[in-house]
């Protein structure tokens, strides 16, 4: 008798046969009769399972499909060899499905046939998210390359940069090494030109002197601000202590604060100072005639610079600050013994307390002597006294603002008619600012 051709499934005929060729190259799939194939291990329903009438028996069971192990939103996850494996293990589940659905056809059963085009449907679905899964990795895996390879050429670039910035600071260290030796040089000129045989003080040449007093000051700041920062002093709160009330435009700044104080020591004037015996000009040839500092105090160790350089060390060094700083007091004890220690430290000092001795001996040897002013705190800021410290602070009226007076950093000196100006630190104060 002809067989009648079943009808076709409603969703599995092109689409699926397409994609599962293309899936199982390696595995063919060749069904002559459902006794050649092991019976695929489906769920029976409970009219069926007790039936026991031969192998047709079990065709009237339900099929359901069976799903992964895992969710397929976690494949992506996997390695390679996890999403082959479960490729494999759907393409099996498929083998079994499609024996079922050849089943079905023999008899005929519409029923027992749409229920096995359900698990193709579901087994071919599960094939195609394992394919799209497998081609994400395969591109996210091309994208990590490409950016292995950007990342290797930005480290090279990285290496080169870093060579030249290698380069940049060796001639950077030699500039400065260069620097310092003319600096050096250019100071040691201008103290001869300063003071070149049978000099006059005259108020131009003491204004090059305050100049010269003020830009060491600056330098002695300069390794103590670091001394400080090495033995763990909190430079705010050190500013903060000498005046809480200030606001500074930057933080760098702060650093005029320290000047302002060592301006004051040096050129303030202690008790035992009060005699002018030591600021008489016949002694300001020698001290400042000889090339370096230290070798002018050594000449003569007990003399009105020597005992001048030990007074004031003892007021601009505390010995708490030198305590922290060397981890002893034997530098100070020196000191106070009538010595002077051949130390960097020291004869750093030594080097700023030139310049503030021989400008107190200048400004001593006018008549009437110089008179030294300072800026109070909180005043207008005056061009015709006053000059700023700080460069990019305006101190002239800017939107009917205009700044006051901070501190002073140096005094300025009034000679005659002949007025040195004050150099300050022009601010806004915390009051105003917190108004």
């Amino acid at each position: 008798m002809d067989h009648v051709a079943p009808p076709r499934t409603s969703t599995s005929s092109s689409g699926s046969g397409f994609l599962l060729s293309k899936l199982c190259k390696r595995r063919s799939v060749t069904v002559s009769s459902y006794n050649d194939n092991p019976k695929p291990n489906y769920r029976s329903s409970s009219a069926d399972a007790g039936t026991g009438n031969g192998p047709d028996d079990n065709r009237d069971g339900k099929v359901h499909p069976q799903p992964l192990e895992e969710p397929l939103t976690r494949v992506s996850k996997c390695s390679e060899e996890a999403v082959i494996l479960k490729l494999f293990d759907a393409i099996t589940a498929l083998k079994c499905a499609y024996v079922q659905l050849q089943q079905a056809h023999l008899p005929y059963e519409p029923k027992k046939i749409k229920m096995a085009d359900d698990v193709m449907v579901s087994l071919l679905g599960t094939l195609s998210s394992l394919q799209e899964a497998y081609s994400s990795r395969s591109a996210l895996h091309s994208q990590i390359q490409d950016c292995q390879g950007v990342l290797a050429q930005l480290q090279s670039k990285a290496r080169i940069k870093y060579s030249e910035i290698r380069r940049l600071r060796w001639e950077m260290e030699e500039l400065e090494t260069e620097n310092a030796a003319v600096e050096k040089m250019v100071r040691q000129t201008e103290k001869v030109a300063l003071f070149y045989p049978n000099w006059e003080a005259t108020p131009a040449l003491f204004s090059r002197v305050c100049r010269s007093t003020a830009r060491s000051f600056h330098d002695f700041a300069k390794p103590l601000i670091s001394l400080m920062k090495a033995s763990g002093w909190d430079l705010d709160r050190a500013v903060s202590s000498l005046d809480d009330s200030l606001f500074f435009a930057q933080r760098v700044h702060k650093k005029y604060a320290l000047e302002a104080y060592l301006c004051r020591v040096m050129l303030g004037r202690a008790a035992e100072d009060e005699s002018d015996h030591g600021l008489s000009m016949n002694r300001l040839d020698r001290v400042m005639t000889s090339q370096e500092p230290f070798d002018a105090v050594m000449e003569d160790p007990n003399g009105w610079f020597g005992k001048y350089c030990r007074a004031k060390y003892a007021l601009a060094v505390p010995s708490k600050m030198e305590r922290s700083f060397f981890g002893n007091l034997d530098q100070r004890s020196f000191v106070m013994s009538g010595g002077h220690p051949r130390t960097p430290f020291y004869e750093a000092f030594v080097r700023m307390a030139r310049w503030a001795w021989a400008l107190q001996v200048m400004a001593n040897s006018f008549i009437p002597k110089a008179e030294m002013f300072y800026a109070k705190k909180g005043h207008d800021f005056s061009k015709d006294f006053m000059e700023s410290v700080a460069d990019g602070v305006i101190c002239e009226e800017e939107g009917g603002e205009t700044l006051e007076v901070g501190f002073t950093v140096t005094p300025g000196f009034r000679i005659g008619s002949t007025i040195v100006r004050c150099r300050v630190y022009p601010c806004r104060m915390a009051s105003s600012i917190d108004a």
